[in-house]
């Protein structure tokens, strides 16, 4: 029971990083210089299984909810399963904002600088979302639980690692790949790691438990 009291705390804070996380995100795909490495695996099984991006993403979730609940079920929580169906109307609203804000007629050095933004924006969200303890998208918790299998494996590689193997397999499925997705994948990792201090103070503001990420539910 005085764990049940945390759960607004936590819900909040995963909110938080889901807002973090798409905003950095759907920066990058309104720059148009190549799909980050997730979304090259949702292109890919759109184009082989015919459907659209938000069933295709849907999917690859599923999946990966499948391989944690026989990996490491400690990490379903309710809100693994809230990021699966809230994020499609944030998408939206950012895809929205970005495509009036940001110029199709801008120097590649600014495109390049806002790209490596998006990825240090996208590392501070999901390190938000993984802190919270409340469940993070499917997807994302694969290589957190990695590294958390093999205490050698840095968090940054372990990322890195699922990075390319969406890459990879989306690529041969049809994904459209790009120096977006280059920078993403050699950045993604590092910025997860590096700024996770960022999700433990957040944490502490909202009056966490320590380790909340790590908590049984």
């Amino acid at each position: 029971m005085s764990k049940l009291k945390f759960w607004p705390q936590r819900l909040l804070m995963l909110l938080i990083g889901v807002l973090v996380t798409e905003c950095g995100s759907q920066l990058f795909v309104a720059l148009d210089i190549g799909a980050d490495p997730f979304m090259v695996l949702v292109q890919g099984v759109s184009r082989v299984a015919g459907v659209s991006y938000g069933t295709s993403t849907t999917l690859i979730m599923l999946l990966c909810l499948v391989v944690i609940l026989f990996t490491d079920r400690r990490h379903i929580r309710p809100g693994t399963v809230f990021t699966m169906f809230c994020t499609g109307p944030i998408v939206d609203m950012y895809a929205h904002l970005f495509g009036r804000i940001v110029p199709d007629n801008r120097p590649m050095a600014l495109t390049l600088v806002l790209v490596a933004i998006g990825c240090v924006i996208v590392g501070i969200g999901i390190g938000i979302s993984v802190r919270s303890g409340a469940g993070a998208c499917p997807n994302d918790l694969i290589p957190v639980i990695a590294a958390e299998k093999f205490p050698r494996l840095q968090l940054r590689w372990a990322r890195m690692g699922w990075d390319a193997f969406c890459i990879a397999a989306g690529f041969c499925m049809g994904g459209t790949i790009g120096i977006g997705t280059i920078i993403a994948l050699t950045l993604y990792g590092p910025c997860l790691q590096f700024f996770l201090p960022v999700a433990k103070t957040i944490s502490r503001l909202l009056h966490l438990p320590a380790q909340a990420a790590t908590e049984a539910a």
